[in-house]
């Protein structure tokens, strides 16, 4: 009992009896440092209080001047206000430790401790130490963003015991032992991303022994990486979603190949490369989202895409596309399941390809459509002829998002808002012909009012009609109202996003979207 302090009893009221012990008094000798810090605070005994000395901003740390005014704040109250104050500052510190558990993603580093030059504000080793021990403990998608190799310390991270979602961004000389790191701390990896980063020269084998580690990995997305040459040799049999944007790839086909090989059942393939890829997609058993924007489409290659392979795709880019192609392929039979449709043509003089546009305004669940005409005039060839097309699409009613990069005139875009009661994304953009604007921004503004009134606006931004602010510039929508939300960009593709969720149960890294959707 020594040890515990001097033990009391009693009986209460209610007859029951009531232990508790008194613990013997430990005092605490102060630190060095606390002893000047009172010396500069407390006044001398028969003197009026000093006055604070200016500090210097040169030399006074952040955290020393945070203690002082806390010091002075703390002597200025009673004596039970002290006690209170103590009760509540362990209560911040119980609090600080548990509020982590709810980061869900967390940025290392932040952008809000990069100056414009891209330096840290604090010690970036420190601050990478900081984060994973007190961020990513917990989160489940965790993002390295443009990290010095000096501060990176990739052997932390086990512990993000919880990470399913890693995104590398930004990186620059990414070496053979960091990616070991990867496969070693994280083996339970769902999703990988790397972006803007450049690889070293030696990474080749150390790359397939991380793919290798990570069993349950679902999703690989590579863009825009300097140096990246590997072939993908070892790839789990788990992975369901592949996207590559690298031009300098060579042999794109090797890599789509032994994906198909050793991971038979993707069922998302996005590979934007230069390079002849119709057959290689064609052996995929599973593929159900195809982008491919790069892509050359001619009669040719009508024959290499069997029925059973378009029946099941619910997602195509199909990048540019030839005349015949069009022609033979575009049939609604051979779409049943096709709900986003992307596809652009090159615009030359003898183009028929508004002739054979018909056919996908019967596409039975077609609801996203895009359609790009590269044309150097300020209406495309055959304007009037593809608006023709566009009116046969938007009346069937099923429409959600809508991009096309040329004039809409104003009775088909209030015809979008009139027959599309489900559209979310409507761009196009406006063009002055004959010195006046080709879409008239007051006559849809009279007509929207009109279609608008006595029906509730949507509650949140996410139900809102997106449009270029551009379209709507010097007038009364130009921020925006309670039915319209003004962007600067071309949005990304909430259906597409939709589809590609669908494929491994909706718990796709937010990262992803960003490269595979705009």
């Amino acid at each position: 009992m020594a040890q515990r302090g001097q033990m009391l009893q009693a009986i209460g009221e209610d007859g029951i009896v009531y232990t508790w012990y008194r613990r013997p008094y430990n005092r605490r000798v102060p630190t060095q440092r606390q002893l000047e810090l009172q010396q500069q605070l407390q006044p001398i005994q028969g003197e009026p209080s000093p006055t604070p000395q200016m500090l210097n901003p040169n030399q006074t740390q952040l955290s020393e001047l945070g203690e002082l005014i806390l010091i002075r704040c703390f002597q200025s109250l009673p004596i039970n206000d002290r006690f209170n104050m103590e009760h509540v500052s362990r209560l911040f510190q119980s609090a600080s430790k548990r509020s982590w558990n709810i980061q869900e993603h967390v940025v290392v580093v932040p952008d809000v401790v990069l100056d414009e030059e891209y330096n840290y504000s604090i010690d970036g080793r420190y601050l990478f130490r900081l984060l994973m021990k007190r961020c990513a403990r917990y989160c489940l998608e965790l993002t390295i963003h443009s990290m010095l190799k000096q501060d990176r310390i990739f052997r932390l991270l086990h512990l993000g015991y919880r990470v399913e979602h890693l995104c590398i961004d930004s990186l620059h000389s990414i070496c053979g032992s960091e990616l070991k790191e990867i496969g070693e701390r994280l083996p339970n990896l769902k999703s990988l991303i790397i972006k803007r980063s450049t690889f070293h020269f030696s990474t080749i084998k150390c790359f397939n022994l991380m793919l290798e580690q990570l069993e349950q990995l679902q999703i690989l997305s590579i863009s825009n990486c300097n140096n990246f040459k590997c072939q993908l040799e070892q790839l789990p049999s788990s992975l369901r979603i592949f996207f590559l944007d690298d031009f300098r790839m060579e042999n794109a086909q090797n890599v789509l190949r032994n994906i198909r090989l050793r991971a038979p059942n993707v069922t998302v393939l996005s590979v934007e490369n230069r390079g002849d890829l119709n057959e290689q997609v064609q052996a995929f058993e599973h593929l159900k989202v195809l982008c491919l924007p790069y892509e050359h489409f001619t009669a040719d290659d009508v024959n290499r895409f069997t029925p059973n392979f378009l029946q099941r795709l619910t997602a195509f880019d199909m990048g540019i596309v030839r005349d015949e192609f069009a022609l033979l392929l575009f049939v609604p039979e051979m779409f049943p399941q096709l709900e986003h449709l992307e596809l652009y043509s090159m615009g030359y003089v003898d183009s028929k390809l508004h002739k054979y546009l018909d056919p996908i305004a019967l596409f039975p669940a077609l609801r996203s459509f895009t359609l790009k005409i590269f044309s150097r005039n300020k209406l495309p060839l055959n304007h009037a002829d593809y608006l023709k097309f566009l009116s046969k699409l938007i009346r069937k009613g099923k429409l959600e998002y809508l991009l096309i990069n040329f004039p809409l005139s104003t009775e088909l875009a209030i015809d979008v808002i009139k027959y599309c009661s489900n559209i979310k994304t409507l761009f196009f953009t406006n063009e002055t012909v004959n010195d006046e604007k080709y879409f008239k921004i007051e006559e849809f503004i009279e007509e929207f009012k009109k279609l608008k009134e006595g029906i509730p606006p949507p509650i949140n931004d996410e139900n809102k009609i997106k449009m270029h602010w551009s379209l709507f510039e010097n007038t009364e929508f130009e921020d925006g109202n309670e039915w319209i939300m003004t962007d600067y960009f071309t949005t990304k593709n909430q259906i597409l996003e939709q589809l590609i969720s669908q494929e491994i149960g909706g718990n796709v890294p937010i990262q992803l979207f960003d490269d595979v959707t705009n």
